[in-house]
């Protein structure tokens, strides 16, 4: 079994937190965090969000002209993070 969420990442910090505030304001939870090293971005900051959202996330960006760059599932494969290892020993 795999664990996972979604992140959204953007071209500079200014738009994650225009981001963040506008989601705030619709209700939506999110967390600003480091971006993942699975993915590459130019800005260092994503969101992280609900995934059964994103459809509707990207429409309210879309229709409010909220600056993204993309979104991202990341998969953590259970007993795969380091912490795990130190556990299982």
């Amino acid at each position: 079994m795999e664990d996972f969420y979604c992140v959204v990442t953007f071209h500079v910090t200014q738009h994650a937190l225009i981001f963040e505030k506008f989601m705030n304001d619709k209700g939506i939870p999110v967390k600003l965090m480091p971006v993942p090293r699975q993915v590459s971005s130019s800005c260092g900051t994503a969101a992280k969000i609900p995934c059964e959202l994103e459809y509707d996330i990207k429409k309210l960006c879309e229709d409010e002209d909220v600056p993204i760059d993309d979104f991202h599932k990341i998969i953590n494969p259970k007993g795969k993070s380091w912490f795990s290892k130190y556990i299982n020993k």
